[in-house]
């Protein structure tokens, strides 16, 4: 560590300059890949690598689930009625939109699916034209054609006897051999030309689908991240002026944090799916990280200038007050980086990649802020008041103004705190723990852990509203399926008869969605039965294999009459089958419409399995599944992590510090006292976390790390000055006081900044950003509060134990220095 900071302290004494225009290359080149950033948005990323969810990605990769949906939603509104002439035109128009964007759709009648189809079919029976028919027309007609499937196209306030329905549907299915990507874009094709050519006053029409809902929360995190961002710099340029009272100085911390977010954001990229494959793309909670680098960076400026002017106080001349600046102060930093990349990297042990890739970009954009700030401030700061000097001596207006700068404000609100640590450090050390116990047990034992995927979509945003009308309208959500994968001999007679009866077992469960009086399942089984309902010809070959679609199989058919009609339909419609068996019939998929949400997940998974016993009964295995189930299984990784995370954080660090201090100090002790204020926040957060009724989700699941990535700095920086101002003061009050002076003084600089820039997060759009804003906010005050007032009872305590057994504390050189006049 030395090494490092006597070269950074050398390049930033003797070569400013050119460590600038360093600087400067490698944000130009990082920029260049940072504007290749993307994020992901689907929020099954978050899923563990588990059973369950490898099941879950099995159906999606190799049986292609179906092809990408659109849910076209038409909306009459209170007291309105879709099944009306108007109603039926709206459909046709939406048919006529999708027919006309040019997408890939689903062959035969799955590619679209429009809730007018059958009635415009039954008045062409009746020898009416769809586009002349009138509203008793349609009405006389509904009864019997809402008796069948499509009902399951209509909203649920649906009266079949009178012809009734608020809203209904129009479902899109793209063919499913279209690429992730391309389904992406054609899924957003649609929807746009269908906001473009289907306009009708009175009636709503809301395209709706993943991609679109992944679209519209990635313009919305866009439009909002720079709003966020700029608050927070104003707040940060603000609080820097109020302290410093120089625009320089205020614009070199800018300029910096600029710096640094383009070095991650690069950095972050180049370790991204698209080049090192090291992490995966930018997520929701990987887009807060700027705003985190803007208050953890902007402390490595803070600590960096405050020494500098302390410098300066003592007549010591810009290129030295740079140098002893960065070997200084640059010794905490160090030891505060590393401290908090591990706070971060810790995150690794996270079951959750999303997780997993928030701790990795964080750590590299910490890395990144050290490099940057000990690298520019001191080297502007030189070069600029090297400046104003020549200047001044030029004019003959005597030194800089830097040279005489006085102790901030905040130094000196900071200083009165010291009152605590010099007159009763163990009264405050006992009010501390018992603080802390109460808070730490009550918060570990009553915090709830909450994992909802609605939670990441703005309840005022258009996707919002939409979701809220699903679920208004039809119950829930219009796409939730949940999944049976069968292993095991699909041609197996016996294993063919268990899925193909699963259906009338599911039929009555609640959350099970019905159609035409039975449960909606696909199996292998029913796809040859639509195939059958839909083409002649193949029906009459399938006949001569020994399938019938109304029994099944004939009696006695064997495992080869199986696979013969299997080919068969596989030679008629190749995507369908694929999307419900295995190429050898070794696997299958049950495909069930459901309604139950998260919320009822777990429940109606018990049910399915019991319906699904006959099946593994034939020798066959099953695993039942769905998204609400992996999302579940996440929210049960999230909560075990989170212990584990606290207590690998805190070892990880404890030995670090007590490495450190006992190869550099030979005090091993300091460690573990450098460690109290952090232990002590992680309890008083969670007791927070409980009275403001704030629960552990995807991100403030990461307040724990963050508590001791922030906390720990603050007590590093504590002890560091401390056993500088131990040597060079006479008594331990008197080194107390001039730590929490001059140390104090920038961290709550520090501390006010950082609060800033995570704080404007409570005007985020989404409820897990707002929580962790304002949870991160009360961290970072808390670790100031025991930076500053339990820290230096610990120190003051350890220092006259020290001093009874006849320590004597000798300066280092760069301290010397300091106290030497200026020559």
């Amino acid at each position: 560590m030395r090494w490092l900071l006597g070269h950074m302290a050398r390049l930033v004494e003797r070569r400013p300059g050119r460590t600038l225009l360093g600087l400067v290359v490698i944000t130009i080149i990082l920029a260049g890949f940072a504007a290749d950033q993307s994020s992901d948005t689907e929020l099954t990323a978050f899923a563990p690598d588990s059973e369950l969810a490898s099941a879950f990605d099995r159906i999606q990769d190799d049986f292609a689930g179906s092809g990408a949906q659109i849910q076209v939603i038409v909306d009459a509104g209170e007291g309105g009625d879709v099944l009306s002439p108007i109603g039926l035109a709206v459909a046709d128009e939406i048919v006529d939109a999708v027919e006309a964007s040019g997408a890939e759709l689903a062959a035969g009648q799955r590619g679209i699916s429009s809730f007018a189809a059958a009635i415009d079919a039954a008045l062409e029976a009746a020898g009416t034209d769809p586009a002349q028919a009138s509203d008793d027309e349609i009405d006389a007609l509904a009864p019997d054609v809402l008796a069948g499937p499509a009902a399951g196209l209509f909203s649920r306030d649906l009266d079949a006897a009178t012809g009734t329905a608020r809203a209904a549907l129009v479902i899109v299915e793209l063919d499913p051999a279209l690429g992730e990507q391309e389904a992406y874009d054609a899924a957003l094709a649609v929807g746009e030309r269908i906001d473009a050519d289907v306009a009708v006053d009175g009636i709503e029409v809301d395209p709706f689908g993943q991609a679109i809902l992944a679209e519209a929360l990635q313009t919305e995190s866009e439009e909002e991240m720079p709003r966020l961002l700029s608050l927070s710099l104003l707040l940060i340029i603000a609080i820097l002026f109020f302290q410093y009272r120089s625009l320089s100085d205020v614009g070199l911390g800018f300029v910096g944090l600029i710096a640094t977010i383009m070095w991650m954001f690069g950095l972050g990229v180049l370790l991204g799916p698209d080049y090192l494959g090291l992490v995966g793309p930018f997520t929701q909670i990987s887009l807060i990280i700027p705003v985190l680098l803007i208050g953890l960076g902007i402390d490595y400026a803070i600590h960096l200038t405050s020494r500098y002017r302390e410098e300066q106080r003592h007549g010591v001349r810009p290129p030295a007050a740079a140098s002893t600046a960065v070997r200084t102060v640059g010794g905490a930093l160090v030891l505060a980086t590393l401290t908090t990349v591990i706070g971060f990297l810790t995150n690794l042990v996270s079951p959750l990649p999303p997780i997993q890739d928030f701790g990795v970009f964080t750590a590299v954009g910490v890395l990144s802020a050290f490099v940057v700030m000990t690298l520019m401030v001191p080297s502007a700061r030189r070069l600029l008041d090297n400046r104003q000097r020549a200047l001044a001596k030029a004019s003959r207006r005597g030194p800089a103004a830097g040279s005489t700068a006085q102790v901030s404000g905040l130094a000196r609100v900071m200083a009165r705190t010291s009152v605590v640590a010099e007159r009763a450090p163990r009264a405050s050390l006992v009010v501390a723990l018992v603080v802390t116990l109460v808070a730490g047990i009550g918060g570990a034992t009553q915090i709830e852990t909450s994992f909802s995927q609605d939670d990441f979509i703005p309840a005022d945003s258009e996707p919002g509203r939409i979701i809220e009308s699903v679920e208004t309208l039809f119950g829930g959500d219009l796409t939730e399926s949940t999944y049976v994968l069968v292993e095991g001999d699909l041609a197996d007679p016996a294993v063919v008869a268990a899925v193909d009866g699963l259906s009338g077992r599911l039929t009555g469960i609640d959350d099970v969605r019905d159609q035409g009086g039975s449960a909606d399942v696909t199996t292998p089984v029913s796809v040859l039965r639509a195939l059958a309902a839909q083409d002649p010809s193949f029906a009459d070959r399938a006949a001569d294999l020994g399938f019938d679609p109304a029994t099944g199989f004939a009696a006695g058919a064997g495992a080869d009459d199986v696979v013969a009609v299997y080919d068969l339909a596989r030679e008629v419609a190749p995507d369908r089958m694929a999307q419900v068996l295995a190429a050898d019939d070794s696997a299958g998929v049950v495909q069930i419409a459901t309604t139950a949400g998260q919320e009822r997940a777990g429940a109606l998974a018990e049910e399915v399995d019991a319906a699904v016993e006959p099946i593994r009964a034939a020798d066959a295995t099953t695993v039942v599944v769905s998204e609400p189930l992996v999302l579940e299984e996440t929210l049960d990784a999230l909560t075990a992590s989170q212990t584990q995370g606290i207590v690998v954080t805190l070892i990880a660090a404890l030995v670090l510090l007590i490495a450190y201090f006992g190869a550099a100090e030979r005090r091993p002790l300091l460690g573990a006292i450098t460690m109290v204020p952090s232990v002590a926040v992680v309890g008083w957060v969670l007791g927070t976390m409980v009275l403001l009724d704030i629960s552990f989700n995807v991100l403030t699941a990461m307040v724990a790390s963050l508590a001791i990535g922030i906390g720990v700095p603050f007590g590093i920086h504590v002890t560091h000055r401390f056993m500088e101002d131990r040597r060079r003061y006479d008594t331990v009050d008197e080194a107390v006081r001039q730590t929490v002076t001059h140390t104090g003084g920038a961290m709550a600089g520090s501390a006010a900044t950082t609060a800033a820039g995570f704080g404007v997060l409570v005007f985020a759009s989404l409820v897990p950003m707002q929580q962790f804003g304002i949870i991160v906010a009360i961290t970072i005050l808390y670790s100031l509060i025991a930076a500053v007032l339990i820290q230096p009872s610990c120190l003051k305590l350890w220092a006259e134990w020290r001093a009874r057994r006849g320590e004597v504390a000798t300066l280092h050189e760069h301290e010397e220095r300091v106290l030497e006049p200026a020559g």
